[in-house]
């Protein structure tokens, strides 16, 4: 079957008169005449009684009519639909966020306000590759030449409000190598930087919780629970921070590259570089913001 012999049937159907469904298809009628034999010999039924002065559907004609109908009304609308998804999928922005999540988010949501039509998919895999931009972080100076740095970002050392460093200026972070810690798990690009701080301080951290939830690891630290590190930056300050004692690190040299990387290799979409130049001017801005 051919889908023009069902929209010739179809015609036919409902004028049930060959020659006037032949003058609307704009056709010879033995043209007509001869899609529908066809049909008809394809199918291995009689899908009209002919009769003198026209035709009439047939009971396998008229279940015919009533299946392909919707069939019908689903291929007229799907060019529309196929249009529709095209045009989104243009106004996606895939990206791979494993680093600096909240800024990102914060990003995403002022970048909607100026453009609404642009939607986002954001996954938090390191395997992924079908991505536009990935965001993650490296140790300063350590991070692949075809990456942009988009952000250096310092570290203070958290700890609770009650805690006895709480009054301290600044520290070095030797000091609190006694001190129970509370880290982000070893999935996240976070914690290998954090964990060569400390190796860097002379010890290895006593680890009294791990999360892959930056939030569980903020709310334990104010809880009083242990001691941990914190993004300049990329962790928003909350209702949590007031519990919680942010302190410069003097020794060693506690910071990181937060990096946007563009995949060529999935990416011809023009509103990812725009996306890409609104972030990087978004990080620079909340950077000026709190007065670095």
């Amino acid at each position: 079957m051919e889908l023009q012999q069902l929209q010739y049937f179809l015609v036919a159907a409902q004028y049930e008169h060959i020659t006037k469904a032949a003058n609307s298809l704009h056709i010879a009628q033995p043209a007509l005449s001869q899609s529908i034999k066809r049909l008809e010999a394809e199918l291995g039924v009689k899908l009209f009684d002919r009769k003198k002065g026209g035709i009439s559907l047939s009971a396998s004609g008229k279940l015919l009519v009533d299946e392909l109908r919707p069939i019908m009304k689903s291929l007229e609308s799907l060019p529309k639909k196929l249009q529709d998804t095209e045009k989104k999928q243009n106004q996606t922005i895939h990206l791979n966020v494993l680093a600096a999540s909240t800024l990102v988010t914060n990003c995403i949501i002022a970048y909607k306000i100026k453009h609404p039509e642009v939607h986002f998919q954001f996954v938090q895999s390191q395997s992924a590759m079908d991505y536009d931009l990935c965001i993650t972080a490296a140790l300063p100076r350590r991070n692949p030449a075809s990456n942009q740095i988009m952000l250096e970002e310092n570290f203070f050392l958290a700890v609770p409000a009650t805690s006895p460093y709480a009054s301290y200026k600044e520290i070095d972070l030797k000091e609190v190598a006694g001190e129970g810690f509370i880290l982000m798990t070893d999935t996240r690009p976070i914690r290998s930087i954090c964990d060569q701080f400390c190796i860097e301080a002379g010890f290895t951290p006593d680890i009294v919780f791990e999360s892959m939830n930056f939030e569980a690891v903020r709310s334990l630290i104010s809880a009083g629970m242990g001691v941990g590190f914190w993004p300049e930056y990329s962790w928003e300050n909350s209702e949590l921070s007031k519990n919680v004692v942010l302190l410069p690190i003097k020794s060693p040299e506690c910071k990181r590259d937060i990096i946007i990387t563009y995949n060529e290799d999935f990416s011809g979409n023009p509103i990812v570089k725009d996306f890409h130049d609104f972030l990087i001017a978004f990080a620079l801005e909340r950077k000026q913001a709190m007065g670095k």
